[in-house]
């Protein structure tokens, strides 16, 4: 069932997921943003050129009006709205953040129903962002009566809906973060270490990127215990005691990632069976000195 949708943000995300959703047959009566240039771009990009506005107004003639801003911006955005009398009492108000739940929606003014709709992936640009969506997980939350169009919407863009609740959204956005934000610090210490062979540290992502996909393929195919490899699941203490002899050289916050990120290896190990129990107590002494 399509919907007449008006987005307010049209950022990276913002545009992502509303292109996805125009080719899936729903119609957006608004793209609004401060910066007429910016809102322009983005309802072309969308495919409704004539959509773009800097009138807030607009969003009255939606049903639904998804609040693609930045997480301190949602909230007296959606106040705004309320009671302004911007939105009617039917009209579904959606928002994008992983770390808040849809109570940010509600409050004093028109009441509105409220979903929280975040996507488990990066938008480092809308296009990439697109491509990237389908087959991605979602995580909702809101109001039970708006579930099923929750899914109705994820399943649009191709997406995989699993719900949450309020006091799930903390612990579930901290996991993306670690899954994605910290891989990038990873690699960007990776690269560090390489600059000391002589290597320039800005090619990390660029030199990393075939062995990080591989290891993303084989994390989707096996899951994290099986798709394991290296010198920690193999046992080889002389080989982990060779690098941290040449990590010596290095700054000590270097080492004590790779201590840390070591000793949760070791433990993921063990756990996969393929680590004895005698050399994970000592890879776990090593790591420790």
């Amino acid at each position: 069932m399509s919907s007449r949708i008006a987005l307010v943000g049209p950022g990276r995300l913002g545009q992502a997921v509303c292109r996805l959703l125009a080719d899936a047959g729903h119609e957006f009566v608004a793209v609004v943003s401060r910066d007429l240039a910016r809102a322009r771009a983005a309802a072309r990009f969308i495919g409704n050129p004539q959509a773009a506005t800097t009138d807030l107004t607009k969003v009255k003639e939606a049903e639904m009006v998804f609040l693609a801003l930045p997480d301190d911006a949602i909230a007296p955005m959606a106040t705004r709205l309320r009671q302004e009398g911007l939105v009617r009492p039917d009209t579904v108000l959606v928002h994008f953040s992983g770390i808040h739940d849809s109570s940010i929606l509600e409050g004093e003014g028109t009441p509105v129903r409220g979903l929280a709709i975040h996507p488990m992936q990066s938008f480092a640009d809308a296009v990439i962002g697109m491509r990237n969506l389908p087959g991605s997980l979602f995580a909702i939350e809101g109001d039970a009566s708006l579930i099923p169009l929750a899914r109705e919407l994820v399943d649009d863009m191709g997406g995989l809906p699993f719900i949450l609740t309020r006091e799930q959204k903390p612990l579930y956005h901290a996991a993306a973060c670690t899954a994605s934000n910290f891989l990038v610090a990873l690699v960007a210490t990776a690269g560090e270490m390489l600059s000391y062979c002589g290597i320039d540290a800005k090619d990390a992502g660029r030199l990393f990127a075939p062995l990080l996909s591989g290891t993303v393929k084989n994390l989707s195919t096996l899951g994290p215990q099986s798709a394991l490899t290296g010198p920690i699941v193999r046992g080889d203490i002389l080989t982990v005691e060779k690098h941290l002899a040449a990590l010596e050289a290095l700054p000590e916050e270097v080492r004590r990632i790779y201590r840390l990120m070591g000793e949760k290896t070791v433990d993921l190990a063990e756990e996969s069976g393929r680590l004895e129990a005698d050399k994970a107590e000592g890879l776990r002494r090593l790591l420790q000195k």
